[in-house]
């Protein structure tokens, strides 16, 4: 499951410059959420903004709680029947992925959450995730499969 080589690569000072240039990059979004926050205030208003902001969060949770209930359901049903598919366990990372962005309040990380609501873009960043993190999902099935 943990693999120390991945822990080990937290000592190499070019693979945590990695590491430090991605949150600068993930910093961004917030950043120019708030410019974006800025200009819409000016026009809207801030109670009216902010009541907009809080729906959105509030969407955005009822929207997450129902991917992440038919990703897990879907890994349930797979689990029952003794199958293993690769899309299902894949898609999770992505889930969690688009549920924290469409959670925080920010319009843009909201617009970039329904972007990625998209099936094959979250496959696709749930596989980058997972081997990025080097998660054997074969292994987490069979260990699901004999805990049941």
């Amino acid at each position: 499951m943990l693999d120390i080589k991945w822990i080990l690569k937290f000592f190499d000072p070019e693979y945590i410059t990695l590491y430090l240039y991605g949150i600068l990059l993930a910093a961004l979004i917030p950043f120019m959420d708030c410019i974006f926050i800025l200009w819409a205030v000016h026009y809207t208003g801030e109670y009216i903004f902010l009541a907009i902001l809080a729906a959105l969060s509030l969407g955005g949770f009822f929207l997450s709680r129902h991917l992440l209930k038919k990703n897990l359901g879907a890994i349930k049903n797979q689990c029952e029947v003794h199958e293993y598919s690769d899309y299902d366990y894949n898609m999770l990372p992505g889930t969690f992925l688009v549920s924290f962005f469409l959670i925080m309040p920010g319009s843009l990380s909201f617009l970039a959450a329904l972007l990625l609501c998209i099936p094959a873009l979250r496959y696709r960043f749930g596989r980058w995730i997972s081997k990025f993190l080097h998660i054997d999902w074969q292994e987490i099935h069979a260990f699901i499969n004999i805990l049941d």
